[in-house]
């Protein structure tokens, strides 16, 4: 029975990530606004439902420096894929910043793990799909698309930052506690960059509350909440790869919604980044030891 409801949790998690990129292009926000009221909402509405779980100041000191770091690779993983959205594809930021299993697996093996001849061939592979295209933006006529490239990838490591160390915190803390504690710190953490970015985030609210709400609930909820969930049960590598399906669902709504266009150098990256990433998934162990 509990596979049975995880398997369903994780094509609810996929579907839930893979509308993000769309909602946000729609939003008609900065990429800070979207991210700042993503997870303050997120958080709020989570904060809310009753659990019985303890309040947030009551975590012991290591618990919550563990969230916090969490909480400011979260906030830096939104702010720098969502600001790619404005610059490249959907296609393309969503292949690269989908990455952050293949970096998991890394940081795994450098506490020790030794990786198998095909997890390195399935690490090489999803970093090659990372060049071919930042080899293109680079001739692209569009503007700003090779910073673009840049910060999906950036947003990929701090997004593995984020997952291993939800994976550690999960051990011990309730999935209310620490997605309310995580999404709270990051809240903070962006609300604070906007004003050194002179981004007023009250700004975009009357004209994209909908949006942002949707935001909030979908994937952050649906997606990141649902996975959070699942990273108690799971090794991180393993929950990330739901991540897999997000480019095609992305790309795929991008095609039909924002009418953008698919050329051949984004499908040969994307079936490159997917088939790298899940080589590197499917030769790691499923369960981490409890």
């Amino acid at each position: 029975m509990g596979r049975a409801v995880h398997a369903i949790l994780f094509v609810v998690a996929a579907t839930s990530i893979g509308s993000a990129s769309i909602l946000v292009r729609l939003s008609n926000a900065s990429p800070i606004a979207c991210a700042f009221w993503r997870l303050a909402i997120a958080a709020t509405i989570l904060a809310l439902v009753p659990t019985g779980e303890k309040v947030l100041w009551s975590m012991p000191r290591k618990h919550f420096i563990n969230t916090l770091i969490a909480g400011f690779a979260l906030a830096a993983h939104f702010v720098l894929w969502m600001d790619s959205l404005f610059r490249v594809s959907v296609a393309v930021s969503t292949t690269i910043v989908v990455l952050y299993p293949v970096h998991l697996a890394i940081i795994e093996f450098a506490k020790g793990e030794k990786p198998t001849h095909l997890e390195v061939m399935g690490i090489a592979t999803s970093f090659l799909s990372v060049v071919l295209l930042a080899a293109y933006a680079q001739h692209s006529p569009v503007k700003d698309s090779f910073i673009g490239v840049a910060e999906s990838f950036a947003a990929s490591i701090v997004a593995a930052i984020y997952f291993y160390m939800g994976r550690a915190s999960r051990r011990y803390m309730g999935i209310k506690e620490y997605s309310v504690a995580t999404y709270a710190s990051a809240s903070i953490a962006t609300l604070v960059y906007s004003f050194i970015a002179k981004d007023n985030v009250l700004a975009y609210l009357q004209k994209s509350w909908a949006w942002l709400l949707a935001l909030a609930v979908v994937p952050m909820i649906g997606g990141h909440t649902t996975m959070n969930h699942l990273l108690k049960f799971y090794k991180s590598s393993t929950v990330t790869s739901i991540a897999l399906a997000e480019p095609a669902i992305a790309t795929t709504l991008a095609t039909i919604i924002l009418k953008e266009s698919l050329e051949p150098i984004y499908i040969v990256s994307l079936a490159l980044a997917t088939a790298g990433t899940a080589i590197v998934i499917m030769t790691g162990r499923v369960y981490e030891k409890q």
